[in-house]
């Protein structure tokens, strides 16, 4: 069964009056305001995701690749890695209620929900939050001495034997587990290595996954098609209350992003299968 390797790392890293018969001196017209909606109104700035950006109220995936890369590390040098090393070792693995993750047996066949393309309703931020919700992934290889090769977006895959972390960063608090699908078919979680664990990660904090310095993750010795499947979701994500809004997925070559709508009353669940053939 794949599973996580240890290695040694050295380092990682938004009116006209109306006139009668008789002359009337008329009225000025009433200075207009700019009303809920309106184009003055939607391109004022705004809290999206606990950061303050000037939008116009559209495609919700273009704002959220802008305050993405306004978060992200790019320096892979160990000293720029530095931030991201820091971010991971706070994050938590944290037991979860087996009952609640039943979600996740409808993504069995490893499809996930998220399709590549533009998400077709409006952004909308007003006093009850703003109803969208994302994640940037992006896979971060490293080579046999722990020197970190790049970031590339989740379409790009890996090769057999690779050494790989996964970079994570949300929009929201989430519930984060990493599954493999064999070319069996057998599915089994592989990070958190405990099942019915997952790993807590926070609105706006970047981290690495696996969350361990000098651990990475490294699928070897079968043949044929393989799958790791990335979940994240929000506690609050169970049952009538998981939205059920497709997910859309933007590729970059720094990594890829992911929104979907959460509705009132309903709370994120992203799900990407990352494919591997193995040689």
């Amino acid at each position: 069964m794949p599973r996580p390797h240890r290695l040694t790392a050295t380092a990682l890293i938004l009116a006209l009056a109306c006139a009668g018969f008789v002359p009337v001196r008329a009225n000025p017209p009433p200075v207009p305001t700019a009303s809920a909606g309106s184009e003055d109104e939607a391109m004022q700035p705004k809290f999206v995701w606990g950061i303050l950006i000037k939008i116009a109220y559209n495609v919700a995936s273009s704002v959220f690749s802008d305050w993405a890369k306004s978060k992200l590390s790019i320096d892979l040098s160990p000293g720029g890695l530095a931030k991201l090393f820091f971010n991971s070792s706070t994050a938590r693995i944290v037991p979860v209620s087996l009952p609640s993750l039943g979600f996740l047996a409808k993504q069995a066949d490893g499809v996930g929900n998220a399709v590549a393309g533009e998400p077709t309703a409006p952004l909308v931020v007003n006093a009850q939050g703003i109803n969208y919700q994302g994640v940037h992934v992006a896979l971060l290889g490293f080579d046999r001495a722990g020197k970190a090769l790049g970031y590339r977006p989740v379409t790009d895959g890996f090769r057999s034997g690779e050494r790989f972390k996964l970079r994570i960063l949300p929009t929201f608090d989430g519930l984060l587990a990493l599954d493999n699908i064999n070319p069996q078919g057998r599915r089994a979680q592989v990070y958190p290595p405990e099942r019915g664990t997952m790993v807590e990660v926070k609105a706006g904090v970047e981290i690495l996954v696996p969350l361990d310095r000098d651990q990475y993750l490294e699928f070897a010795g079968s043949t044929g098609e393989e799958k790791l499947v990335v979940t994240l979701r929000s506690p609050r994500a169970v049952g009538d209350a998981a939205s059920p809004a497709t997910v859309y997925r933007h590729d970059e070559a720094i990594g890829s992003s992911f929104v979907q709508e959460t509705r009132p009353g309903t709370y994120p669940v992203i799900v990407q299968a990352l494919s591997l053939r193995h040689d």
